[in-house]
C-alpha cells in the first residue's frame, strides 16, 4: 500500500475514533448525573479537546478570521477533530435523547445502575493518570467531591422561560458537560430547563420544527459557545501548571456525583411544575434482595466493563500512535 493510501486510512480511523468519542460524550450528557467529560477522560481526548477549543477561541484565530485568511485557518486549526467530535455528539443527541428519556421514565433503577458502574470504573481509570497521591491532591479531591455532592442535593428552582435564561443555561451546562463528574443535564434539571431543552432537541431530531424549539436550541448553542470559549483558557492553564491537583479535583467530582446514580432510592419531596409533581429530594436505601437485584447488578457490571473496554481501546490507540512516530 502506498504511503498516501496508508495516511488516508489512518486519517479515516482517527476520524472514526473521534466520532465515537463524540457519540459517547453526547450519550452521557443526556443523563442527569452523568458527565460527557468523564467519557473524554476515559478515551484520552480530554486534554486534546481543551487544547483544540483554546486554539479556536484564541485572539490569533480571531485575527486570521477578520483578515479572511481562510487557507491559513484551514491548515492550522484542528477542524477535522472538532468536526468529527461534533458530528458524534449531534448523532447521539438525535438518536439517544429519546431512548434515554424513556429509559429514565420506565427503567430508572437499571439506567442509574448502568451509569453508576460506568462512573465507578471511570474513577479507577482516571486515577491511573494521577500517579502518586500528595496532600494537595488529596485536599483537592475531597473539595471536588464536596462540591459535586452539594450540586446533586440542590433543589430545582423555577426560572424565567426567556432567551437570556437559555443563554445562561447553555454557558453553565457546557462547562459541566466537559468536566468529569459534573453533569450538564443535572444542572439543567436544577435550573428547571431539562425537559424544555431535551424536548426541543428530540423534536428537531424528529424534524418537528417550531419557532419555540428553534429559539431554545439557538440560545442554548450560543451560550455553549460563549461559555466554553471563556472557560477553556482557565482549564488549560490549570491542566498545564497544576495537573495533579486538577485531575484529583476531577476525580472528586466523579466520586461526589455517584450518590445521585445509586439505583436504590426513593423520592422524599416533590414540587409542582405545570401541575405535575416533580421529584426534588431523594433518600438512599440499602440494596433490595429481590428479583430485580440480578438485573440491576448486571447493568452496573455492564457499565463497568464498557469503561474498561473503552480504556483498553484508547490505550492501544495511543500505543499504536506512539509506535508510528
Amino acid at each position: 500500500m502506498s504511503e498516501r493510501a496508508t495516511g488516508k486510512m489512518t486519517g479515516l480511523r482517527e476520524a472514526g475514533w473521534d466520532f465515537f468519542v463524540g457519540f459517547a460524550m453526547g450519550t452521557a450528557n443526556v443523563i442527569p448525573g452523568v458527565s460527557g467529560g468523564t467519557m473524554l477522560f476515559i478515551m484520552g481526548a480530554f486534554e486534546k479537546l481543551v487544547g483544540a477549543i483554546r486554539q479556536v477561541a484564541s485572539l490569533e484565530t480571531l485575527r486570521l478570521l477578520l483578515r479572511l485568511e481562510l487557507r491559513t485557518l484551514r491548515s492550522t486549526l484542528p477542524w477535522r477533530f472538532l468536526l468529527a467530535l461534533a458530528l458524534g455528539v449531534l448523532v447521539s443527541f438525535a438518536t439517544m435523547a429519546k431512548l434515554f428519556l424513556w429509559l429514565l421514565d420506565e427503567h430508572q433503577a437499571l439506567t442509574f445502575a448502568f451509569f453508576f458502574g460506568l462512573i465507578a470504573a471511570s474513577v479507577i481509570t482516571v486515577k491511573r493518570q494521577l500517579g502518586r497521591w500528595t496532600v494537595p491532591a488529596a485536599v483537592s479531591c475531597v473539595l471536588g467531591a464536596a462540591v459535586a455532592y452539594g450540586v446533586i442535593t440542590l433543589v430545582p428552582v423555577s426560572t424565567p422561560d426567556c432567551w437570556y435564561m437559555y443563554l445562561l443555561c447553555g454557558a453553565i451546562s457546557i462547562i459541566a458537560m466537559i468536566l468529569p463528574g459534573l453533569s450538564g443535564s443535572f444542572l439543567l434539571l436544577i435550573l428547571g430547563k431539562y425537559d424544555a431543552v431535551w424536548g426541543a432537541v428530540a423534536n428537531l431530531a424528529a424534524l418537528k420544527f417550531s419557532v419555540t424549539d428553534l429559539g431554545i436550541v439557538f440560545w442554548m448553542a450560543l451560550g455553549c459557545v460563549l461559555g466554553l470559549g471563556a472557560f477553556v483558557h482557565l482549564l488549560n492553564y490549570l491542566m498545564k501548571h497544576f495537573r495533579a491537583v486538577t485531575i484529583a479535583a476531577l476525580i472528586g467530582f466523579m466520586v461526589g456525583s455517584l450518590p445521585r446514580l445509586w439505583p436504590w432510592q426513593h423520592v422524599t419531596e416533590t414540587m409542582l411544575k405545570k401541575g405535575e409533581p416533580v421529584p426534588v429530594r431523594f433518600a438512599y436505601d440499602w440494596p433490595v434482595w429481590d428479583r430485580s437485584f440480578a438485573a440491576i447488578a448486571a447493568a452496573a457490571l455492564l457499565g463497568l466493563l464498557i469503561v474498561l473496554g473503552i480504556e483498553m481501546a484508547a490505550r492501544r490507540k495511543s500505543a499504536a500512535a506512539a509506535k508510528a512516530e
